[in-house]
Parts: C-alpha cells; sequence; structure tokens
C-alpha cells in the first residue's frame, strides 16, 4: 500500500485533461475529499515495475553516497514482492545518466518530496533529482527523472510530469531567480537522454494552468476528455465495464475508418485532414480496446453467460513439440547425424555489444569492438507518422516537375 496525491504529477496527463476522472477514481477506491492530502492506493505490482523500482534505488544510492552502479552488481534487492539481481547490463543502463548529474553538481537532491500545495492544494510529489546550477553569473534548475521502462518511449518535450516536479523543486529551494529550467528524462532503454528547456516564467505560466484545473475540478465543473496520455493509465478504463465516454470515443473513430459500421445517432466524419491523423494515431487504441473486448466476450461465454449470437468452441490444435527434448534429439541424432541440428550462426549485434564492448567496470575486447564497429552499419528507417511537435524534422519527399523538361 503506497501513498498518493490525488492530483500526482505522475497523473498530471489524465487529471489535468480529463477532469471527471478524478471523482470516479476516488469513488472506485472509496477515498474521501479531493483536497485530502493523501489517497492509499493498492496498486498492482508486477515483475517490470518491481526491475524499474530497484533501479531507482541504485540510482538513489549512487547520486546520494557517490557510489558506482557496477557497485551493486550481483545484488538482490527486493521490491513490490519481488526480488531482483542486478546484472551488468542495469548497471550500465544506468551509469549514463548519473554520470551527466555529475557533470553538473556534486550535491544533487535526491528522492524529495515536493509540495505542491501554492498551485496544488494538499498535493505533493517526489522528484527523482533536482539541483541548482550556478555558471558564469546565471543560474538554472535542473530536474532528472528515471524511466527505466523500455516498452513505451517518453518525451521530454511538453512533459507535464517533470513540470510539477519542477515547481516543487523550485519551491521547496526557496524559490529562486533562475534563467533556465532543463527537464531531463533518463531513458535508458528507449531513447536515452532527453531533454527540454523552459523559462521560470513557462513553468509559472504552467503553474497558474495547473491552479485553473483545480478550481474546476474542486467547483464541480469537470468534463470526460478521452485520449491516449490521459487514457492509458486510468483505472477506470480497467474497472468492470470499462469507460463509457473513452469507448464512445474509440468507437466513433472505429466508425469513421469503416463506413459499414454504424453508430445510432452518430455522423460518419470524413476521414481528411486533422480527423484522418485523429483516426491513425489512435490506431493502436482502437485494436486494444477491441481485443480487450474479445477476452471479455469469450470469458462471459466459457462461464456459461455468451454474449447473444456467440458461442464458445474449441480452437484449432496448437504448434507441435516434444514432451521429452532429450529423448527426442537422441533419437534424431541417431537416425541423422549432424543434419538434426541447425547450422550455427553467429549472435546478434545486441548480445555481441553485451559480450564484446569495453566499458567502465568490463575489460570486454577492444580491439575486437573497433574492429566490428566499422562492419556494422543499418538500412535507413522507413517513413513514420509521429506527433507535429516530435522533435524530429518534417520529412517531405518530392519529385521535380522540371526533371522530364
Amino acid at each position: 500500500m503506497t501513498a498518493h496525491a490525488k492530483l500526482s504529477p505522475s497523473g498530471c496527463d489524465r487529471w489535468s485533461t480529463c477532469t471527471a476522472s478524478v471523482a470516479l477514481i476516488d469513488k472506485l477506491r472509496g477515498g474521501g475529499e479531493i483536497g485530502a492530502s493523501e489517497w492509499i492506493v493498492d496498486r498492482d505490482a508486477s515483475e517490470w515495475s518491481a526491475e524499474g523500482t530497484v533501479a531507482h534505488e541504485v540510482r538513489e544510492m549512487c547520486l546520494a553516497f557517490g557510489l558506482e552502479p557496477q557497485h551493486f552488481v550481483g545484488a538482490t534487492i527486493s521490491a513490490d514482492g519481488f526480488s531482483y539481481t542486478v546484472d551488468d547490463e542495469m548497471a550500465e543502463h544506468l551509469q549514463t545518466g548519473i554520470d551527466w548529474v555529475r557533470e553538473h553538481t556534486g550535491a544533487p537532491h535526491v528522492e524529495i518530496k515536493v509540495d505542491l500545495s501554492p498551485w496544488l492544494p494538499d498535493q505533493f510529489g517526489t522528484c527523482d533529482t533536482g539541483w541548482l546550477e550556478f555558471l558564469n553569473s546565471t543560474t538554472a534548475l535542473y530536474i532528472s527523472d528515471l524511466k527505466y521502462g523500455a516498452g513505451v518511449p517518453v518525451n521530454a518535450i511538453g512533459t507535464k510530469q517533470l513540470r510539477l516536479y519542477a515547481l516543487g523543486m523550485w519551491h521547496y529551494l526557496g524559490r529562486p531567480q533562475v534563467e533556465k529550467i532543463v527537464l531531463n528524462i533518463d531513458q535508458p532503454r528507449a531513447g536515452g537522454m532527453k531533454y527540454w528547456e523552459i523559462t521560470l516564467d513557462e513553468l509559472l505560466a504552467f503553474g497558474e494552468e495547473m491552479k485553473a484545473v483545480y478550481a474546476k475540478i474542486i467547483a464541480g465543473d469537470v468534463e470526460f476528455k478521452p485520449s491516449h496520455k490521459a487514457c492509458r493509465w486510468c483505472e477506470v478504463r480497467t474497472a468492470p465495464g470499462g469507460c463509457a465516454p473513452r469507448d464512445r470515443w474509440l468507437t466513433e473513430m472505429a466508425a469513421d475508418a469503416c463506413p459499414t459500421f454504424n453508430i445510432p445517432g452518430y455522423e460518419r466524419q470524413n476521414l481528411v485532414g486533422e480527423r484522418r491523423w485523429l483516426v491513425v494515431q489512435h490506431a493502436p487504441d482502437i485494436r486494444a480496446r477491441l481485443a480487450e473486448l474479445h477476452e471479455e466476450s469469450l470469458r462471459a461465454a466459457l462461464d456459461g453467460n455468451p454474449d447473444p449470437g456467440s458461442k464458445a468452441v474449441e480452437g484449432d490444435l496448437g504448434d507441435r513439440y516434444f514432451k521429452d527434448a532429450k529423448k527426442a534429439e537422441a533419437l534424431l541424432v541417431g537416425a541423422l547425424g549432424d543434419e538434426a541440428y541447425q547450422p550455427r550462426k553467429v549472435i546478434g549485434i545486441t548480445e555481441i555489444e553485451k559480450k564484446v564492448k569495453p566499458g567502465k567496470r568490463k575489460q570486454g575486447h577492444p580491439e575486437t569492438w573497433e574492429e566490428l564497429l566499422k562492419l556494422v552499419d543499418r538500412p535507413k528507417g522507413k517513413p513514420k507518422l509521429v506527433p507535429a511537435d516530435h522533435q524530429k524534422p518534417a520529412l517531405v519527399e518530392w519529385e521535380d516537375d522540371f526533371d522530364d523538361l
């Protein structure tokens, strides 16, 4: 059981957008008033979340006590009911971000509980790392947040969570005059080090926006406003029956994409321009929801209460396998000799990097690694659609109309 602020920085993408979700989640959890200082949430732990917790603990101890991640290799640390043994891979992943923090400060504030009350009364958050840097008569506030997950890349630009941490850290440090604020997301397994620089005026303007959101939530002037970020970790989405506003939102986009799919009372929109991009952007959410509905419908049928017009039947047989692999291998070798085995192949480049590349605490094979790097190449990536505020420059392919003249 962990204490969380109801309007926590980590949930800001949800509660600042879909303001109606706050009271609904509170009702699901049986909580008290919105202004209550703490909300006890029994969150489902997983092996992956535990791994992230361990990574945060190692990073915290390194920055707080001047240690290196390599010092923890082989140590078993328990978190969220799981035990995780720190390995060389985790140590190498953490080293880059730790070194970057140390380049800017020798005394960072680590895992500090920051008060957000000036903007969100009775609310708080825990900032991974923050510090002030004094350089050439200027002062900068730095916020660094570790995201150890590999599945979902998180962009630093536009981050609400880190801006709330920055507000809290700025308040914690006595509200100093700073010339710039650097927000860093350290996501070693999904994009590495990412940065966003803003001014103090921009940060304080964001704080006023959050004040206005809080006032609306308290006054009950709220709305359901589904979005990818708002819904991704929302507990209403995974509650029995799901979230009706989100389902309607996804269903309408699916209806736009499929002319034969009619929704009573909904007028299908033409898929051009902004609407087309909206549907394309949320296609993964639509597919994921359809998969969830399929599993729910199947479970209902297996429980003897099928949705009208459906039933559960036995599926096709799965892939064949040997119940006794070693005995099967012996029989094959006796009959086929070396032909019982597939030809050997070189391990992949990622595995080669782990075994051959030298590191801060790993000797590796420096000469071999340097020669291998000369042989490494990779094909040009295919064009992909991203939001307009993505950090990469826009790609436009066009043909010169005068080539044939």
